[in-house]
């Protein structure tokens, strides 16, 4: 019997045949992404390119079924290619990119042009966005993933025929006040990212703020006069210190920057008698001789384990190992890079360790309770705790909702998908949703988009360029051009670049030209900028501008029922680590629709439409 017997029975032989001849991606390659290439290979997709920037590491081992210990520190992308080949029954082609999806000189448009289906197994909101808008570029299906513990997700996207990536809200990250992280924490988190965003940044990281506008910006967070010259004056000294990091041994180094950080930093504090009328005063370190000598004469030996909570003499002992490290490795790096700094990482363990005992001391000192090292690597590293079989869940159902796209290419791929939804609620297992169409008020969704090919940008000037545009795209009026993020390049008062050459501009391959009406008359036209051998101006009808009008209400909706529907929204944006935003926590997103009506535009806090909680329910 052929190995495919089966699998053309259960997909039928001209579903099969198409996958065979398909070439897809997967972007990612981590706690999803090894379950569903697993899924993808024995689904028999003919081609599947492999995209991961990061390596293997230790903490991956327990969920990443396909890498082993003798894998840490090689490429995962490389790494996972190897790993399916012993049950490739279907030949699928595999091809490894170790690299960053974002960079346009190793994924250019071209690269991007040749899949049928884009995977998403990704791990940051920013590398998600753009991904969508590649794919709305080219207009190629994304089947959208994530999970958080027991939650997961998954989301078939069709640009410009369902709902985007874009077209939630997605939940900014948790920031706290300066003031309180400088001078009155309170939490085990403001002490955290006091060692991590603040004291660590400060002393070992790439940092351009002089003197003045860090005075400017602590001005704007706090109107406590005294509290702002304390502050001032810590961060003019902490800058000093750094200054001393390659001139002073390491003893003599490490016993100033405590003696300031733990001693005369809090002294200074107490001295402000109004911040602590309603707090429990700190108490200074008091790092005196006899704690000096009891330090020096402890060993590695001596300290508990990771998950343990060290004491204030452990936590002496961490931070001095690691500021040593660190300092030698600044050393290290004389002669070879000029502008010498070492980042935080979550798995480089000296700069962990000086985040985790800092972070201790500054807790101690305040009355905060202490956190173990494994504890505080979770807070500092963004790390969203991750199960394996919510991935293998997660995996299987975005693999399954793939193939309704390759069974009905058309309108009814979107009738037949779902959006579907895992947690260990009762009766909330599993639960799924139509896709919605696409919101008017989403920034990417409102936008049309296409591929501008540029054959020679030293040849065509910007004006015969607005000319040709003009007549492609029927404006009644005129136009502006915006290059790149924020580059205003023309418009009906700034004329200075008419006539200069493309190239001159800042026309390069890769970037994005946005063209708007100026009299509001068509959508917004976004233009990806490909030099090759070739001039074309993409076909596109552009549409009306349309109004955005406040859904009308369905009548009233019962409290209880709209809570429990909505926790189906609960949008788990993650695979299971390194998420700078943290967006996806208790992500009950509030959606604003926009309200237009003349020249004026009215926000406003609207319910879901009443139809589609029953749906999700």
């Amino acid at each position: 019997m052929a190995r495919n017997t089966y699998l053309t029975k259960v997909l039928g032989t001209e579903r099969y045949q198409e996958l065979q001849n398909t070439t897809v991606v997967m972007i990612g390659a981590g706690g999803i992404g090894c379950e569903l290439l697993k899924n993808l290979i024995l689904s028999g997709y003919g081609c599947i390119h492999i995209v991961d920037l990061d390596t293997i590491t230790l903490s991956n081992l327990n969920r990443q079924f396909l890498f082993r210990q003798k894998d840490i520190d090689k490429s995962k992308s490389l790494t996972i290619k190897k790993a399916v080949e012993s049950f490739n029954y279907h030949g699928c082609k595999l091809i490894s990119h170790h690299g960053n999806i974002t960079d346009t000189t190793q994924f250019p448009i071209s690269w991007w042009s040749q899949f049928s289906f884009i995977f998403n197994a990704l791990d940051n909101l920013e590398a998600r966005r753009y991904v969508n808008r590649m794919a709305l570029f080219l207009k190629t299906p994304i089947m959208e993933s994530g999970t958080t513990g027991y939650d997961g997700y998954v989301q078939p996207i069709y640009p410009y025929q369902a709902e985007c990536f874009d077209c939630q809200a997605k939940v900014t990250p948790q920031t706290f006040p300066v003031c309180t992280i400088r001078s009155t924490p309170s939490k085990p988190i403001h002490c955290i990212t006091w060692a991590k965003e603040f004291l660590f940044h400060q002393l070992f990281d790439e940092t351009d703020e002089d003197p003045d506008s860090a005075a400017t910006s602590l001005g704007q967070a706090t109107d406590n006069k005294e509290e702002l010259e304390t502050l001032v004056k810590e961060s003019n000294e902490l800058a000093d210190l750094r200054r001393s990091l390659l001139e002073k041994n390491n003893k003599t180094f490490f016993k100033g920057m405590v003696e300031k950080l733990f001693d005369i930093d809090i002294e200074r504090l107490l001295l402000i008698d109004t911040l602590w009328q309603n707090r429990q005063r700190p108490t200074p370190l008091k790092f005196n001789e006899e704690l000096s000598e009891k330090l020096f004469k402890l060993t590695i030996k001596d300290i508990k384990q990771d998950t343990e909570k060290w004491d204030i003499l452990e936590n002496l002992f961490i931070l001095y190992q690691a500021t040593s490290k660190l300092q030698e490795r600044l050393k290290q790096m004389e002669g070879v890079d000029e502008n010498r700094f070492i980042s935080f990482d979550k798995d480089d363990e000296d700069t962990l360790d000086f985040v985790v005992a800092s972070a201790n001391l500054r807790s101690s000192i305040f009355n905060i309770d202490i956190l173990s090292k494994f504890d505080i690597k979770q807070i500092a590293g963004n790390i969203i705790p991750a199960i394996a079989t919510t991935n293998a869940i997660i995996s299987g159902f975005s693999n399954l909702q793939s193939l309704n796209y390759f069974q009905n290419k058309n309108d009814e791929s979107i009738d037949s998908s779902s959006m579907v939804f895992i947690s260990i609620r009762p009766n909330k297992y599993v639960t799924s949703a139509a896709l919605e169409p696409p919101r008017n008020e989403c920034g990417s969704c409102s936008v049309a988009r296409g591929i501008l090919e540029l054959e020679n940008l030293t040849n065509q000037s910007l004006e015969e360029l607005i000319e040709i545009l003009k007549d492609t795209y029927k404006y009644s009026s005129d136009i502006s051009l915006i290059l790149g993020k924020s580059k205003l390049i023309y418009d009906f008062d700034f004329e200075d670049n008419l006539h200069k050459k493309l190239q001159e501009i800042g026309f390069t391959n890769g970037e994005v030209l946005l063209i708007q009406d100026e009299d509001e008359e068509k959508e917004n036209l976004e233009l990806y900028i490909n030099v090759g051998d070739k001039f074309e101006v993409p076909s596109i009808e552009l549409r009306d501008r349309k109004k955005i009008v406040k859904p009308e209400e369905n009548g009233e909706t019962n409290e209880e029922d709209f809570e429990e529907s909505n926790k189906a929204f609960e949008t788990i944006l993650i695979d299971d680590e390194d998420v700078e935003d943290k967006e996806n926590k208790e992500n009950k997103v509030e959606k604003v629709d926009k309200v237009e009506e003349e020249e004026d535009v009215v926000e406003e806090l609207v319910e879901e439409p009443a139809s589609k909680k029953q749906r999700m329910s």
